[in-house]
């Protein structure tokens, strides 16, 4: 991504197309768009600022990567594709090929979340349902891509262009400056990647004289980011193998670009720590009680802001921390309330 500046921000649009000088090229009559503005940014009594970007078209912060993964293919002219996803990334791409005609074939795990299914579905996306794990998914969109084009966001730069987006708009909601820190739930790491593309070009841009602290907030099951902070790896190892986390969308063993996330992490000043199950059921109800209704995943950052602040380490934060809220909770159906138990009740530690 190259060097930000002002000239590049267009002071005529919101959201994603705003920085279209700095994403990859697509003619401004050949972007799809579904109206994508700038997400909210609040500070709460929660004790953090809260990016909502669950406020997406599909719900999710993937309809960033979305938006310029899809325009440049039906720039391309691409007619059909295949990808894996958990749920979101699937459901983001789905609908924005649905906006630009564009056939779209989704491998996912057949145990993940029904409203993220039946969203795929719902916009014409052609389910394939695959039984076992991620990484099985992944290969069976692999072998249905000798016959299509497999446009998985973990390998696209396009995509990866369009997260960068969350960082630009950070900076002009903190008035043109970087937060202290910003934490985002992690699996293969494209929000922590994003984040550090899109800082680190304002800071070669002369924008910012500092990278925010990027926290990378994994599952306990799924630390393999963490594991490597904790240890001094240079890239990650797998971890996670039989596991289960109701963060689904996290539930990475190995993430693709582990090194490039680590060193993100690293340039950063940032660091990466788990949080257990319990912890990220507890901060889904916090957030909910305050009225931010996102999905268990989406909970993960927050619950690191939690642990850290527990554990005294909260100076690691800055005077300005943010929280990525990632997936809206409307895709999780009935899971909240089940959490809560019978009439509202605690949540419990039971899967």
């Amino acid at each position: 991504m190259p060097p930000a500046s002002l000239a590049d921000v267009d002071q005529k649009r919101s959201g994603v197309w705003r920085y279209a000088s700095l994403l990859p090229p697509v003619a401004e009559n050949g972007r799809i768009s579904l109206g994508e503005q700038a997400t909210p940014l609040l500070m709460s009594d929660l004790g953090a600022h809260l990016k909502l970007d669950y406020l997406l078209p599909s719900g999710s912060y993937k309809d960033r990567g979305a938006a310029v993964l899809v325009s440049r293919l039906a720039d391309l002219g691409v007619k059909d594709i295949v990808l894996d996803s958990s749920g979101n990334a699937g459901a983001a791409i789905s609908t924005y090929c649905a906006a630009a005609g564009i056939a779209c074939r989704v491998f996912v795990p057949a145990s993940n979340s029904r409203g993220k299914l039946a969203q795929i579905a719902a916009v014409g996306g052609m389910l394939e349902p695959v039984a076992g794990r991620r990484r099985d998914a992944t290969r069976a969109a692999i072998t249905a891509a000798e016959s299509s084009l497999y446009a998985s966001p973990r390998w696209s730069p396009d995509f990866g262009a369009g997260a960068a987006t969350l960082a630009f708009e950070l900076w002009e909601q903190f008035g043109q400056k970087a937060p202290s820190s910003v934490l985002a739930p992690c699996g293969n790491g494209g929000v922590i990647l994003g984040l550090y593309r899109g800082f680190d070009a304002l800071m070669r841009g002369g924008l910012i004289d500092r990278l925010p602290r990027l926290m990378a907030i994994q599952a306990a099951g799924f630390d393999s980011l963490a594991d490597a902070i904790a240890n001094g790896l240079t890239e990650p190892v797998p971890r996670g193998a039989g596991r289960w986390t109701i963060a689904e969308g996290i539930a990475c063993e190995f993430p693709i670009k582990g090194r490039q996330a680590l060193d993100a992490i690293r340039s950063s000043s940032g660091t990466a720590i788990t949080v257990s199950e319990a912890d990220i059921k507890g901060a889904a109800l916090r957030l909910a009680d305050s009225g931010f209704y996102v999905e268990a995943t989406a909970a993960v950052g927050f619950a690191g802001l939690e642990r850290l602040r527990r554990q005294g380490a909260g100076d690691q934060l800055g005077e300005a921390p943010v929280v990525i809220l990632t997936g809206t909770g409307l895709k999780s159906g009935s899971l909240l309330a089940d959490l809560r138990g019978p009439a509202g009740g605690p949540v419990t530690d039971a899967r």
